[in-house]
């Protein structure tokens, strides 16, 4: 384990509470384990603020009053790192560095490190995103993908770009931990089905359309199938899921399928599976695809943005085009149809899991770079 130590903080000035936030939670932990002093600086009554109290992480409340150019924001976060002695602030969200730029014009011996957890290919190579950009001292990307839309949407220079995978815990998302029938008993499912599950939030882009629209033809020649569709509605955007349970209900097929809500208990949920499928449009990463393969299940995922740098199609899992409820159809008869496929794919996956996805290594990894800077 390697440790660090500088002083840093983990700044997000967001009220949602999904996986950038749960991201944040957890690095902020595991740094804090590696004998570095943490601190969290979140709006007040934000998800952040109690989920860090409650894990007795020291949180500052603070909320600038608009998205861009609060100057008296900034200046209350220039305080607040000042007098906590922070070498180094860490963020999630783009549009955060600009605060803690402004910020380091009052206090200019921080240095600011991005972590970049969504995508983004619009050109910011104007003045404003250079000059805010030209602040950080590191740049970190999920993916070779990320990195390389970076270099041609931004001018930060390539040698302050970085990849560093986030992992997943092997020691919770363990196939050891937990066994089908009870995590079946536990979430209500059938226990005499072959269990097909996306979790994911409910949303247009997440792809949970796509594979209903895939069932009725896989329930006609595999009767037994069964299909779990877990998650939550994207706050403040409701509506998604009745026109899920809509659907269900004109392809008649609501006896094959559950909705669940989120749930934290992610490994017991994928414990509880068969096959594991991610339909999404596009997805930046998809660390719950890593999950899945810590518990050795087969996966189908969309080749699309960050997956294929998880999947090596037909080796550690199936990729399909996105929005191709044919071809999601279809790689679905074929995991149900050829169980040494499923086995083959499972074992692999499992291997891969643990040999580059380590939350552990991947954190130590993180840290040697900040430690850097």
């Amino acid at each position: 384990m390697v440790s660090t130590r500088k002083r840093i903080a983990l700044v997000c000035f967001s009220f949602s509470w999904g996986g950038l936030e749960l991201s944040m939670l957890r690095l902020a932990e595991a740094i804090s384990e590696r004998s570095a002093a943490v601190l969290f600086v979140v709006p007040p009554s934000s998800p952040l603020h109690y989920h860090a109290s409650a894990r007795n992480l020291p949180v500052v409340p603070l909320a600038p009053r608009w998205k861009y150019g609060d100057l008296l924001a900034a200046k209350n976060l220039a305080c607040t790192l000042k007098e906590h002695a922070v070498d180094v602030v860490i963020m999630m969200r783009s549009q955060d560095i600009h605060l803690a730029a402004l910020g380091t014009k009052y206090f200019p011996g921080i240095k600011l490190v991005f972590y970049q957890q969504m995508n983004s290919r619009y050109n910011k190579r104007d003045l404003f995103h250079t000059w805010i950009y030209s602040r950080l001292s590191l740049w970190m990307t999920l993916t070779e993908g990320m990195k390389n839309d970076v270099l041609e949407f931004t001018r930060v220079p390539r040698e302050k770009v970085n990849v560093i995978a986030l992992g997943t815990d092997l020691q919770r998302f363990s196939p050891d931990q937990c066994n089908q029938y009870d995590a079946r008993k536990n979430f209500g499912l059938p226990q005499e089905v072959t269990m097909i599950g996306v979790l994911a939030r409910l949303d247009p882009g997440k792809g949970q359309e796509v594979l209903l629209r895939a069932v009725p033809e896989v329930v006609k020649f595999h009767p037994d199938a069964f299909f779990v569709i877990a998650g939550d509605e994207t706050a403040g955007e409701p509506g998604y899921k009745k026109k899920l349970e809509g659907l269900c209900r004109s392809l008649s097929i609501e006896s094959y399928v559950k909705f669940l809500p989120f749930t934290s208990n992610v490994s017991q949920l994928l414990a509880a599976l068969d096959i594991f499928v991610l339909p999404s449009l596009c997805e930046t990463f998809g660390i719950v695809v890593i999950e899945a393969m810590a518990m050795r299940k087969p996966v189908i995922a969309t080749n699309a943005g960050g997956v294929p740098e998880i999947i090596t199609d037909g080796k550690t899992g199936l990729l399909v085009e996105p929005g191709d409820a044919e071809e999601l159809t279809r790689a679905i008869h074929r995991l149900l149809n050829e169980e040494a496929l499923r086995t083959s794919l499972a074992h692999s996956a499992y291997e891969k899991a643990v040999a580059r996805f380590d939350f552990s290594q991947c954190v130590d990894h993180l840290v040697e770079l900040v430690s850097a800077v």
